[in-house]
């Protein structure tokens, strides 16, 4: 299943990675650099997920998805992060995210991606 997906991620060469294998899995990748373009992104376009670092410049993730769940409360997000350990941000975000600590797999993060937009899409029925 193609999704639309927001990757917010500050680091190029994360961002540039992370588009180029989703892409290759079929989904449609906008990038933001960091949390308020990534907001301003919202305002116009819809998505199906949200991929989002935890340390950026102007708003940080914790920061950025407290706006975004005014805008789609229900929609899965997933955070990277090399700031928090997984155990940490699970007790931090307990149930608003997944958290993916950097380094990460790439084959955990498409498994993380399929597992979140096929639990969204069961929801949806």
């Amino acid at each position: 299943m193609a999704a639309n997906i927001l990757l917010v991620e500050d680091d190029l060469l994360n961002r540039d990675l992370i588009c180029k294998v989703l892409r290759k899995e079929g989904h449609r990748i906008v990038e933001a650099c960091d949390g308020a373009i990534a907001l301003e992104i919202l305002q116009v376009l819809p998505f199906d997920l949200v991929i989002t670092d935890f340390m950026m410049p102007k708003l940080n993730g914790i920061e950025f998805v407290e706006h975004l769940h005014s805008l789609q409360p229900r929609i899965p997000i997933i955070f990277i992060t090399g700031f928090l350990s997984v155990l940490s941000g699970k007790t931090i975000l307990d149930d608003v995210a997944e958290v993916l600590a950097k380094p990460f797999e790439l084959d955990v993060l498409r498994s993380t991606v399929h597992r979140l937009l096929d639990s969204t899409q069961y929801l949806a029925l």
